[in-house]
C-alpha cells in the first residue's frame, strides 16, 4: 500500500520534478550555445571535418499531405521521397544513433502533415522527456480535431505549435493551401488553445504563420486581428519558395521593393554568417526522412541523396562521412566542382549564399 502523501509533500515533488526539468533544458541550452559557437569558427576556417556536433534535429514523421500546396514538392508530386510515415519500429532502430546529448531542438515536421502521422504525440515525448524542445509546424487542416487528442498533444510536452495560416479569408488562404479549409483551422486553433489552458500549462506555444505573399499581403492586419482573437501568436514569414515561373506572379510588393523582382525568397542580405541559408544545416542540424536517411539539409527531396541511414550506421560515422564532407566543401566554396556522387546541391539556388553573392553581397 503507498503511503499517503499530504497536499504539501506532493507540492515539493512536483516542484522538484519541475526544477530538475528546467535546470536540464538550462543545461541543454548552454551546451547548444557552445555548439553554435563551434560550429560558426568551423564555418569561417572553412572546416568540412568538423567537431561541433548538431544543435537542431529535424525528423520528417512522414511526407504525406491532406493538402496540395502550390509551391511545395510533396503537395506538387515533384517530390520523389517514399510517401511512408515513421513508425515506432523505426524510431526505435534511429533513437539509438541519434546525437541526443548535444540536441536543443527536435523539429519533428518537413515534408508533410506531422499530424497525420498517428504516432507524434509519443515521438514528442520521447524528446521532451530528456528536455529537448520540440516543434510542430502543421497545416491543421486535416479534420476537426477533438478535445482527447488535443489534450494528448498538449500533454506530449510540445513546446511550439504553429499552424501554417496563410491569410484572413478562404479566398487567399487557398490560393495556396489548395484543398485546406481555414474556417477548420480556426476552430482546431481556438481548441487547442482552449485545451492548454484549461491544462493550465504554458506550453505548447500556439503560433498563427502567415507567410507574406502577393495573394494575401493585403490581410497582414486582418490576420493579425484574427490570430489575437484565437489567443494565439502572430508570425509573418517573409521567407517563401517560389518556382522562377510563378515569381513575379506570387513575391509580395515589399519584397519585390525590397530584393527586387524575380527573387525566390526573401534573405537576410545583412547575415554576417559565412553560411546564412539551409546550407549551414551540415554544421548544426541534423536532417533525418522517415526512414532514417540523413540529409544534407532540409530541402533535399530524392531518396538518391542520402549520405547514410540511422537505422543502421552511428551518428559519428555519418556526420563526417566522405559525402557530408564533400557538400560541406561545396558550400564554402562557389569555385568547388559538383560532387560526383547523387546531390541536390548542385541544382540548389542557396548553394554557398548564391542570392546573397548574386546580388553582389
Amino acid at each position: 500500500m503507498f503511503p499517503t502523501r499530504t497536499p504539501g509533500r506532493v507540492f515539493r515533488m512536483l516542484f522538484r520534478a519541475g526544477r530538475r526539468r528546467r535546470i536540464q533544458s538550462y543545461l541543454r541550452f548552454r551546451g547548444a550555445q557552445r555548439q553554435l559557437a563551434l560550429a560558426e569558427n568551423e564555418m569561417r576556417d572553412g572546416k568540412t571535418v568538423v567537431r561541433a556536433r548538431p544543435v537542431y534535429l529535424i525528423l520528417d514523421p512522414g511526407p504525406i499531405c491532406n493538402l496540395r500546396c502550390k509551391f511545395c514538392n510533396t503537395g506538387t508530386g515533384i517530390g520523389t521521397l517514399p510517401r511512408e510515415f515513421l513508425t515506432p519500429d523505426t524510431f526505435a532502430r534511429i533513437v539509438p544513433n541519434l546525437p541526443l546529448d548535444s540536441l536543443y531542438e527536435a523539429n519533428l515536421f518537413n515534408w508533410g502533415e506531422p499530424l497525420l502521422n498517428p504516432h507524434l504525440a509519443d515521438y514528442i515525448r520521447f524528446f521532451a522527456d530528456r528536455g529537448i524542445r520540440t516543434v510542430v509546424h502543421a497545416n491543421f487542416s486535416a479534420r476537426d480535431y477533438d478535445g482527447a487528442y488535443l489534450d494528448a498533444l498538449v500533454r506530449s510536452g510540445l513546446y511550439h505549435f504553429v499552424a501554417s495560416v496563410d491569410g484572413a479569408t478562404q479566398e487567399s488562404y487557398g490560393a495556396y493551401r489548395i484543398g485546406g479549409d481555414l474556417g477548420r483551422v480556426t476552430r482546431n486553433l481556438e481548441a487547442l488553445v482552449k485545451v492548454r489552458n484549461a491544462l493550465g500549462r504554458e506550453t505548447p506555444r500556439i503560433s498563427y504563420k502567415m507567410i507574406l505573399n502577393r495573394m494575401n499581403q493585403h490581410e497582414e492586419e486582418q490576420a493579425r486581428q484574427l490570430a489575437a482573437s484565437l489567443g494565439t501568436e502572430f508570425c509573418l514569414q517573409e521567407e517563401f519558395g517560389i518556382f522562377p515561373e510563378f515569381r513575379d506572379a506570387w513575391t509580395a510588393d515589399r519584397i519585390r521593393a525590397q530584393y527586387g523582382t524575380g527573387q525566390a525568397t526573401a534573405v537576410d542580405m545583412s547575415a554576417q554568417s559565412p553560411v546564412s541559408t539551409e546550407c549551414r544545416q551540415m554544421w548544426d542540424t541534423l536532417v533525418l526522412s522517415a526512414n532514417g536517411d540523413v540529409r544534407a539539409c532540409c530541402q533535399v527531396h530524392s531518396p538518391g541523396c542520402a549520405l547514410g541511414n540511422l537505422t543502421r550506421e552511428r551518428f559519428e560515422d555519418v556526420w563526417n562521412n566522405g559525402k557530408m564532407q564533400y557538400l560541406r566543401r561545396f558550400a564554402l566554396d562557389e569555385h568547388a566542382a559538383p560532387p560526383a556522387f547523387e546531390n541536390w546541391c548542385a541544382t540548389c539556388p542557396l548553394r554557398s549564399c548564391t542570392f546573397r553573392k548574386g546580388r553582389g553581397g
